[in-house]
């Protein structure tokens, strides 16, 4: 969201008759515009603190804004445009929080769609055996490990995928004494195990076997963050309470 103004207004008319210049009325509203956009901006992070449970700092630190200047009075409040080094925004993670809908498929659930391992139309959701970070997101390396057992990184990463050695050497046991284990999936429930990706662990004794991920039908949200209202509503009135100030400020060090 964008703010700007015209500096033609009465706060600005008034200091004019008193004897601020043109110049000095445009310092006061670049100094107002960019307090508003950083309230604006501050306010929407602690909403998001709020609303989503333990979001990232990647996710936090996604909200930019852009100060105004005298040769353009406008400031504005926004999410991080360059994303990640995948080309993932914030904005984009967080599209259908914001304004409502079906959330867009995450890399890994379109590689694996791509190899035939998840069925069209279902999204993918930690199970609990699911190695987790801090945030409560699975693990990177899983999903890398996931996505290279079963060959999904496509043509421009076909090297990092799994080859029938490497699906043996994760199979054996380790000299550490953990068991190995391999990864199976289902695209459909079969007795008691509902669709998604295992890890099969065998023992001398038998096997067990865990769930690491479950295949839903894919969500659909309610909006949950008014970004943009929030960011709009606090930066408006941070400007309507700085501007006059700003220019009341001016007027006293000029003795007008």
């Amino acid at each position: 969201m964008k703010i700007d103004v015209k500096i033609n207004g009465l706060d600005a008319l008034k200091a004019k008759l008193r004897g601020l210049s043109d110049g000095k009325i445009k310092v006061a509203a670049v100094a107002a515009l960019n307090d508003a956009a950083y309230a604006g901006a501050q306010e929407t992070k602690k909403a998001m603190a709020q609303v989503f449970d333990r979001p990232t700092p990647w996710v936090i630190g996604g909200v930019r804004y852009v100060k105004a200047r005298k040769d353009r009075l406008e400031s504005s409040i926004d999410f991080d445009q360059w994303g990640n080094k995948t080309n993932v925004t914030v904005g984009k993670v967080l599209q259908a929080e914001i304004f409502g809908g079906q959330r867009k498929y995450k890399r890994h659930e379109l590689a694996l769609q791509r190899a035939g391992i998840l069925p069209s139309g279902m999204a993918i959701v930690p199970g609990p055996a699911a190695i987790k970070d801090q945030y409560g997101n699975m693990a990177a390396s899983q999903i890398v490990q996931i996505i290279s057992w079963f060959k999904a990184f496509g043509e421009q990463g076909y090297k990092a995928n799994s080859t029938a050695k490497s699906h043996a050497r994760l199979a054996r046991d380790k000299r550490n004494g953990a068991k190995g284990f391999e990864y199976f999936a289902l695209q459909k429930k079969q007795g008691k195990l509902s669709p998604g990706i295992y890890q099969r662990f065998t023992f001398a004794s038998g096997s067990a076997i865990k769930p690491i991920m479950y295949f839903v039908r894919m969500p659909a949200y309610k909006r949950r963050l008014d970004f943009y209202g929030i960011a709009n509503k606090v930066a408006v009135d941070t400007f309507n309470k700085a501007y006059p100030m700003y220019l009341d400020k001016l007027l006293r060090e000029r003795g007008l």
